[in-house]
């Protein structure tokens, strides 16, 4: 049984999984709020030359986030938030994991914040890991 809620969503189809832009999104869907689920292809058939990711809470305590403004003004036609935000600054990200950066045509550089997820998550599993090395130790000092 669907709500009163789920009545007034409307879906949109794209036809096909690919890469958009927030202005392509807004230029295909005039005047309606958009909230989007984004979904990668992560099936491993999709994918070839896979590696563990090394090393990736250096990389992560190598970054600072920030809150910030964006440059509304300067940038109109970004269309910015006005809000005051909350992220990292993309060139500090492409020195420590370049791949979750990419840089548009005007030479203006952009996190992919989901990639930073995984990343995420191999920090905290190193994170885990010397947890347990440091709790074992412990138990170890605790029996002498």
């Amino acid at each position: 049984m669907s709500n009163e809620k789920d009545q007034d969503k409307k879906e949109y189809n794209f036809g096909e999984i690919k890469e958009f832009n927030l202005q392509e999104i807004e230029e295909e869907v005039l005047n309606e709020s958009i909230y989007l689920d984004v979904f990668a292809g992560s099936d491993v058939r999709f994918k070839e030359n896979i590696a563990p990711l090394k090393d990736a809470m250096n990389g992560v305590l190598s970054l600072n986030t920030y809150t910030y403004d964006y440059k509304t003004e300067e940038f109109p036609e970004n269309d910015f938030s006005a809000a005051n935000q909350i992220g990292v600054m993309a060139q500090d990200v492409e020195r420590v994991f370049p791949q979750a950066v990419k840089t548009d045509s005007k030479g203006m550089k952009h996190v992919n914040y989901s990639m930073l997820t995984p990343i995420l998550l191999e920090a905290v599993k190193d994170l885990h890991e010397k947890l347990e090395d440091q709790q074992k130790i412990i138990e170890e000092l605790k029996n002498k």
